[in-house]
This record gives C-alpha cells, sequence and structure tokens, in this order.
C-alpha cells in the first residue's frame, strides 16, 4: 500500500543519489519512485509526489545539473524573477491591444457620430424641401379655382405674417438648398460631358477622378459629397430622362441628338402618290372617302368627289380618272365586298363606323353604325 511517508522518503532517497559517472542524475518522477518502492498505484504515488514536490520546491532542470546548492538557490530565485517578468510584459502587451482595440473603436464611434450628423443635417435639408414641395402644390391647387377678393392692406398684411411665422424660414431655406443642388449638379453634368467629349465613353470610377479638384472641394462644402454612388445616380437619371448622355455597357458616353422629327416637312401628295402601286393608291383613295363620309355624313358620288383633296382627286389621273360614275361603281363593289359603306335610296352614300378607323381593305366590323 502505498502511503505519504514511504513516497517522501523515496523521492529524498532519489534526489540525494548522486549522477553517475558521465552520466545525468536521476529525475524524481512518478515512474522513479514507483521503481524504488518496487510497485503502487500510479495515482496514489502522483497524488502524494505532487505534495513533495510543492514542499521541497523541486526544480528538476536545475538540480540534474549538479550545481552548488547556493547557486540552485539563487538560479531559482532568478528563474521565478524572469517567470514573473515574462508575465508581466505579457500583460501589458496585452493591455496595448486591449488599449489599440479602444482607440479604433472610439475613432470608429467618432465617424459613426459624424455620419449621423450629415446624416441629421441631410434628413432636415429634405424636410425643408418637402414642406416648400407641399406650400407649392397648394399654391398650384388653390390657383386652379377662384380665389376670394382680397384688399392690397389684407395681402400685405398676409404676407407680413406668413414671412413672420416660423416656418418662413424654413422654406426660404429649402429653397435656396434646391438652388444650389441644381446650380451644383448641373456643374457636374457639364464636366462630364467635358471628360466624356475628351476621352470617349468612361465608367464612373475613371470619371469620378476626372472631375475638376474644385467641383469635389464646391459639393463637400455645400453638403453634396461626390462619391461613386452619388455620381452613378445622377448619370444614371440623367439617361433616363434622356439629356445628352447614354449608357453604353457600364460606360456612360454622349448621347447622339435625334433627328427632329417634328421639323421634317412631309412629302407632297403628288410626290407620296407617284411611290404608290395602283392598289395601295385606290385603297388610300377609298380610305379618305370613307374618312369624309365618316365626318360629313352620307353624300352623293359629286359631293364626295367636291369635299375630297383636289390634289388627290387629280391624282387619280395616273391610274383611271376619277368621275362620279366610276366612283358610284367602286363604292358599290366595295359595298358588295362587305366593306364598310352603304347605299341609300337617293343615291347617297354612308359610311358604316366602328370603334377602330377603316383601314381601306378590311371588311366591316359586325355591328357597325352608320355615320350621320
Amino acid at each position: 500500500m502505498v502511503t505519504e511517508n514511504g513516497v517522501w522518503t523515496a523521492a529524498d532517497r532519489i534526489r540525494a543519489r548522486p549522477a553517475p559517472p558521465g552520466g545525468t542524475k536521476e529525475r524524481v518522477s512518478v515512474r522513479t519512485v514507483r521503481r524504488e518502492l518496487g510497485g503502487g498505484s500510479f495515482g496514489d504515488i502522483a497524488r502524494e509526489l505532487r505534495k513533495w514536490k510543492d514542499r521541497e520546491d523541486y526544480r528538476p532542470a536545475i538540480e540534474r545539473a549538479d550545481l552548488p546548492e547556493a547557486f540552485e538557490r539563487r538560479l531559482t530565485v532568478i528563474g521565478r524573477e524572469l517567470l514573473e517578468l515574462a508575465r508581466v510584459e505579457a500583460a501589458r502587451a496585452g493591455l496595448a491591444d486591449f488599449v489599440g482595440a479602444e482607440d479604433c473603436r472610439a475613432a470608429a464611434r467618432d465617424l459613426l457620430d459624424e455620419a449621423l450628423d450629415r446624416v441629421d443635417l441631410l434628413e432636415e435639408r429634405v424636410a425643408a424641401l418637402q414642406v416648400e414641395l407641399d406650400r407649392v402644390r397648394a399654391v398650384g391647387t388653390q390657383a386652379g379655382g377662384a380665389a376670394p377678393p382680397v384688399s392690397a392692406a389684407g395681402e400685405a398684411d398676409s404676407l407680413a405674417q406668413g414671412r413672420a411665422g416660423p416656418g418662413f424660414v424654413d422654406t426660404a431655406h429649402g429653397l435656396k438648398l434646391a438652388r444650389e443642388a441644381n446650380d451644383f449638379w448641373g456643374q457636374v453634368r457639364d464636366a462630364v460631358e467635358a471628360a466624356v467629349r475628351q476621352r470617349g465613353p468612361m465608367a464612373v470610377h475613371p470619371l469620378l477622378r476626372a472631375l475638376p479638384t474644385r467641383l469635389k472641394q464646391e459639393g463637400e462644402r455645400a453638403g453634396f459629397p461626390l462619391t461613386e454612388a452619388w455620381l452613378r445616380y445622377h448619370l444614371l437619371r440623367l439617361v433616363q430622362d434622356g439629356n445628352g448622355l447614354t449608357l453604353v455597357g457600364h460606360r456612360f458616353g454622349l448621347a447622339e441628338p435625334e433627328p427632329d422629327v417634328a421639323a421634317t416637312p412631309e412629302p407632297p401628295l403628288a410626290e407620296a402618290v407617284a411611290a404608290m402601286g395602283k392598289r395601295p393608291f385606290w385603297r388610300l383613295f377609298m380610305r379618305e372617302v370613307h374618312a369624309l363620309l365618316a365626318r360629313g355624313g352620307a353624300q352623293t358620288a359629286e359631293g364626295i368627289l367636291g369635299g375630297l383633296d383636289p390634289e388627290l382627286v387629280a391624282a387619280t389621273g395616273r391610274f383611271q380618272r376619277i368621275t362620279p360614275r366610276l366612283l358610284r361603281w367602286k363604292l358599290r363593289q366595295r359595298i358588295a365586298e362587305r366593306r364598310p359603306f352603304e347605299e341609300l335610296p337617293d343615291e347617297r352614300f354612308a359610311a358604316l363606323v366602328g370603334e377602330a378607323p377603316w383601314d381601306g381593305e378590311s371588311p366591316a366590323e359586325a355591328p357597325a353604325a352608320r355615320a350621320g
């Protein structure tokens, strides 16, 4: 049975035993103590040996060097001091890391506070602009109705009261901000167009770098910082509104001016007829006849020819000059083909009007109403 006294005695014997010639001193361990005792439980020996090491302050690395006892004690003290110094340095390094992390967090908090202040400022500006927008809408709504008569003195008093009211300053501030924003983004658009005109289509990042530094500083002072996101947003708005820019892939370029369709004069009727074949021309002619009857009601063949465009009537000579007799024959032929015409008992003809204008060839829709 393993006892405390037996373990401690065996450990003392092993510790006092000198090192063999040319070898190292034997170390006091559970294995050597068990061999010294001749057996026993490893767990019991380890428990009692731990108490012995704490009591004797056993340092095997120093004792196995076979140094003088005084030097061993001094070396042990130095080792303890070095260990404590290492612990202090480790704690100091950890504290420095903690302080550095705290500084980073403080800087991040300051940056966040500054960003939140900027957000608050922008929200105030948006609120002021919204107030001005609501006021303008209200004024526009009131302008649509009859306003009660107001004397000049009453109007002056009302204006003075409005200016003295608390909302006047916000409204004026909102108008000022709106003007500044319009002027600033107008300058940005001009600078972007100049850069694209000089270098060709560009992406947002090189466009932002190409903008003048003065413009960026002006945006910072006015509260409109130029970032890639803001620049992309406004350029996309310009592209959507058709204000001189176009998007080619991921690059912005100058949009080609669209032809002025309204200013292009239509070709004369004679030129248009000259480019037509026989069938398209008579289709156009009968469509005009149908439109005339739909507008003016039932008419005779003579009345129809008198109401048509003289150039159109004259253009029939290219194929077969129209006469009242020929027109009656064409109308009766189309009535037989179920086109949207109707002959009345007094040799008048009427147009059957559907939901959509007649194309000059399709059969009449069912049901169709007589025009006039």
